[in-house]
């Protein structure tokens, strides 16, 4: 009796796997007759059009399109996916079939602001302090030193931001002591703000080389820790 049920049994799952890959056959060679007819009838992948990728090298995502298969075939969340891994500079990915056969991709990149060194690395950082990518090296961008620089950046951000004459000659800005900032700048004069109200003096310096023949190049330091005082040193 247990061997006739052994010997059902395995006759039962010889016919499951004779069925299932009988099935697996079939389905298949369908999917194959429509891709072809699909093919066929002008669903390829004739063009894909990449647009927004600044630091993303374009070939590397066009080599992830498998251009073989329909347009209709792509997964387009596994293509986002594959193409988000393919760089850190990579902040959204957006993809659309235009039908009958152009794959357009639209990448949306981190937008460098700055270039901030910690001991031996260089990285690329964004207007909120979040590394982008290590090592990459990107002319005209400020340079950002100090520990806990990134925690007092916004002060920063918000001086280049006002686009003054000053403030496009900045070099390189120093977080000093965990508290208040230097501003190196481009005929390597060194500006030290005070901790307190550094807008001020900030604002202050513009209006002196808006108004007065102060010329920076002629100082080294430009001292303006004590309030309502400019110290300076050639």
């Amino acid at each position: 009796m247990i061997i006739t049920a052994l010997f059902l049994t395995l006759v039962l799952y010889s016919s499951l796997d004779k069925i299932t890959n009988r099935f697996n056959y079939y389905f298949t060679w369908c999917n194959d007759r429509l891709s072809s007819l699909l093919i066929s009838n002008g669903f390829s992948i004739d063009k894909v059009t990449v647009t927004g990728n600044k630091f993303t090298n374009e070939q590397d995502i066009l080599s992830l399109v498998d251009r073989t298969q329909p347009i209709m075939y792509i997964s387009l969340s596994k293509l986002t996916d594959n193409i988000q891994s393919v760089s850190k500079w990579i902040k959204y990915v957006r993809i659309y079939r235009i039908l009958p056969s152009i794959l357009q991709i639209d990448i949306d990149e981190h937008t460098p602001f700055a270039l901030w060194k910690d001991d031996n690395r260089t990285s690329v950082i964004d207007s909120e302090g979040k590394v982008i990518v290590d090592d990459y090296q990107i002319d005209n961008l400020v340079i950002i030193k100090g520990q806990n620089s990134l925690s007092s950046l916004k002060f920063i951000k918000d001086i280049l931001e006002r686009k003054t004459q000053l403030s496009d000659h900045i070099s390189s800005c120093v977080y000093v002591g965990n508290r208040r900032w230097n501003i190196i700048l481009d005929d390597s004069s060194t500006v030290k703000l005070p901790e307190d109200n550094p807008y001020s003096a900030w604002d202050y310096l513009n209006h002196l080389q808006n108004t007065t023949d102060f010329t920076f190049s002629n100082w080294s330091i430009i001292d303006m820790r004590v309030a309502d005082k400019i110290l300076v040193k050639k």
